[in-house]
């Protein structure tokens, strides 16, 4: 494995739904280099890819958002107290674009492996296009 072939990073991050996007804006909070690798073409995970009708969350949206920004908080207003599908997906949208999460994800990415090396204690992730992320 090259280095040439291979992208240096310190953190991969697979998916960019709600738990993937948080540790986005934390490890940027570290200043960590981090790539996230979405399988989709957009934010949200679930509340990307399940939009049958009648789609819903069973935990009450305020419960359900993102608690480490006031600002967020302030906002964004739920309409429901247990918001549906497109009205989640729009919120994770706002959270994505409200801190330019979008720069570090790279969408129609999916993950075909990720091994781990212990002497050097490095992961290598591949994705089915070939590209590799050492982290």
């Amino acid at each position: 494995m090259s280095n040439s072939t291979t992208r240096q990073v310190d953190l991969v991050i697979v998916g960019a739904g709600f738990a993937g996007l948080y540790q986005l804006h934390r490890a940027r909070g570290l200043g960590l280099k981090t790539q996230v690798l979405e399988a989709g073409d957009g934010v949200g995970g679930t509340w990307f890819w399940n939009r049958y009708p009648g789609a819903r969350c069973d935990v009450e949206s305020l419960d359900y958002s993102y608690s480490f920004s006031d600002e967020l908080q302030q906002e964004w207003n739920w309409s429901e107290r247990y918001a549906p599908q497109p009205e989640i997906l729009r919120y994770i949208n706002h959270v994505a674009d409200r801190f330019d999460l979008r720069k570090d994800i790279q969408f129609n990415s999916r993950v075909k492996s990720a091994t781990f090396d212990e002497s050097r204690v490095r992961w290598t992730v591949e994705t089915e296009a070939g590209e590799k992320f050492d982290a």
